[in-house]
């Protein structure tokens, strides 16, 4: 999880009010961002972003889709320096950020939703099928899958865009005290109120040493870490000629390997692993 501590959702620090956006816009802003620099996805992002900004003003800053220059005081190493209080507020000035995953995983959540939430730019996003579970609030993010389209979409954006009293619902963790309601995330910091993002491998090693000294197991299914077979965003498609899928279709059978050694109690090492998913 990227947010590392839960006070960050209703800090203030980076958030714009309504009335400075909308000044902002007055002046040519667009009132959607998007800052991506990674344009060969396994989902296709570019091509359903393309069409939205048919429909709604989109400033693009990152090599996809670029049709704005960044300030000068980010557009050196901007993508070493996302997490800096410099980028923040400039993301913060923006009513809303597209979010686009990578990847559709069940149980992948990045940076990509938490830094709009934590500055108060509402995410547009597309991901993981469980996200609304870790919101703040009901109203806290656009999800794309809630529309048929990018102009259904657009059309939903312009909407609160000029009607700032629907738009002010989605910042209610920003705007009113104690508003934070998901007693999941409430209890995900309530032994831990900071989360180390970085130390995530140590985090996950604890975990384990805790669940076996309080004697709680858990079986996982598909679901936990479910990333289906990659499909474009824009027409629910295979993108055939996209490599992720050669990757995709070989971590599966890596997968597999693995679950038949289980299964087996088999013994392996380096060499026979290796040997093995020649096979795949």
């Amino acid at each position: 999880m990227y947010l590392t501590n839960i006070k960050h959702l209703t800090d203030t620090k980076y958030y714009r009010s309504v009335e400075e956006k909308n000044k902002l816009i007055d002046q040519g802003l667009a009132s959607v961002v998007y800052i991506q620099s990674n344009c060969d996805t396994v989902n296709d992002r570019d091509s359903y972003i393309s069409e939205l900004m048919k429909y709604i003003k989109i400033d693009s800053y990152g090599s996809c889709l670029n049709n704005k220059k960044l300030p000068d005081n980010l557009k050196y190493n901007y993508i070493d320096n996302l997490d800096s209080h410099e980028f923040k507020m400039f993301v913060g000035q923006y009513k809303f950020t597209l979010a686009f995953e990578n990847a559709v995983c069940h149980d992948y959540i990045s940076e990509k939703l938490w830094r709009p939430l934590v500055v108060g730019s509402v995410p547009i996003y597309y991901g993981s099928p469980s996200f609304k579970d870790w919101l703040p609030n009901n109203h806290s993010a656009i999800s794309v899958n809630d529309f048929s389209g990018p102009k259904q979409l657009a059309e939903f954006i312009n909407y609160l865009s000029i009607n700032d009293d629907q738009y002010k619902e989605y910042l209610s963790h920003k705007l009113l005290k104690n508003s934070i309601k998901n007693s999941k995330i409430i209890n995900k910091f309530i032994k831990k109120s900071e989360i180390i993002f970085y130390d995530y491998v140590k985090l996950f090693e604890c975990s384990v040493c805790e669940k076996l000294y309080d004697n709680k197991y858990q079986t996982l299914n598909i679901d936990h870490y479910n990333c289906p077979k990659p499909k474009s965003i824009f027409n629910n498609n295979t993108v055939l000629k996209n490599w992720w899928i050669d990757s995709w279709n070989y971590e599966k059978c890596l997968a597999k390997l693995m679950h038949k050694y289980v299964l087996n109690n088999s013994s392996i090492n380096y060499d026979k692993f290796n040997n093995d998913k020649q096979k795949c």
